[in-house]
């Protein structure tokens, strides 16, 4: 295991890229930036589940890059937060700095960045949109992909004419239009089941758009069905399937919680044909994508898109018996998807609580 380090980012130990397009061949320096536990919140609470959810993403992520050739893995640190994080050598954010400065001092110094940080508030299209046009590898989808699936009421339309499968979706002044007998609201630019009400009734859903922030909340049929997620390998309009995985979620006091999920529960077949279809619908989709869907009456209902790493990666490596980053490496290196994939080995679960059980 690698020893973790502190220092100041201009004493980053630089190595020259060489064969920058083979990956048997490359010497480079990563950051990994995850926005929760990496700074984003300074000043701000830091909710614990927030940053334990982080900090599965970005321990599987730091653990799996490290482990590629001639890759040094660097993070960023929140003070109030433990600075071990095995095989990264980290920069710590403190109360009164910012991580805006630690990211553009590491501009100039690192060979990629991998940002992980919620599209709510276009938190991580800003990001991304900002070091789009820097020297370095950005290992994300496209600025504006990032931006279109951040919106949930503007991917529905946009997707409607590619004939993607989705849950009917309307603002609060349509609602007369949606069928069914229980509804949800939630953000429109919301993350999985953060702040999403669960509408028992037509009653409940007039009074919830009566008082909804008309721009702010789109509203649903709630879909009775499988919930699951798809790990998605993506470049330019084609997309591989990692896994298939089923969601665990339970309604609680009006509202829906997000328990973990066991990746590679689900066969890759029955999935196949739909993550075909939504890469070709957003070409900008590029490396890792998940995307969150409802399988019911044997149809597959697209939820949401998140064009980054989810918390389904956490368990991927296991799932997959191999490191998921050599593929999503291979896709920026390459520019273009390999030509095999293996299958998902065993189901994984990921929770909130344990972290990742076999």
């Amino acid at each position: 295991m690698l020893a973790v380090s502190f220092f100041c980012v201009d004493d980053l130990p630089l190595g020259e890229v060489q064969y920058r397009n083979d990956l048997h061949h490359i010497s480079m320096n990563i950051l990994i930036f995850e926005y929760i536990t990496g700074g984003g919140l300074i000043g701000q609470p830091l909710p614990s589940s927030l940053a334990r959810e982080g900090d599965m993403m970005l321990f599987a992520a730091v653990n799996d890059f490290r482990t590629l050739p001639g890759c040094n893995v660097f993070i960023l640190r929140d003070h109030r937060l433990s600075n071990s994080v095995p095989g990264a050598r980290t920069v710590v954010v403190g109360p009164r700095e910012s991580y805006d400065a630690k990211l553009e001092a590491f501009a100039g110094t690192v060979h990629s960045m991998l940002f992980i940080a919620p599209e709510n508030g276009d938190i991580l299209f800003s990001l991304c949109e900002r070091y789009s046009t820097q020297s370095f590898e950005l290992l994300n989808a496209e600025p504006r992909t990032i931006r279109l699936t951040s919106h949930k009421f503007a991917t529905y339309r946009y997707l409607l004419a590619h004939e993607i499968p989705q849950i009917p979706t309307c603002r609060a002044a349509d609602i007369r239009s949606l069928r069914g007998d229980r509804f949800v609201m939630k953000p429109e630019d919301g993350v999985g089941c953060t702040d999403i009400s669960l509408l028992e009734n037509r009653s409940e859903l007039q009074a919830a758009a009566d008082g909804a922030d008309r721009e702010h909340f789109i509203f649903q049929p709630y879909v009775q069905g499988v919930h699951a997620s798809l790990s998605l390998l993506c470049w330019e309009g084609a997309g591989l399937v990692l896994s298939c995985n089923r969601q665990q979620i339970r309604e609680e006091g009006g509202s829906l919680q997000w328990e973990g999920c066991i990746v590679g529960a689900l066969k890759n077949e029955k999935f196949a044909g739909f993550a075909s279809r939504i890469a070709r619908a957003l070409p900008g989709l590029r490396g890792y994508v998940g995307v969150d869907a409802v399988v019911a009456k044997n149809e597959i209902f697209l939820v949401e898109i998140n064009p980054r790493l989810t918390t389904s990666y956490v368990g991927l490596g296991t799932a997959l018996g191999t490191n998921p980053a050599q593929w999503i490496m291979q896709c920026f290196a390459e520019r273009a998807l390999p030509a095999v994939i293996p299958l998902c080995r065993v189901p994984v679960e990921v929770d909130l609580e344990g972290g990742q059980l076999a």
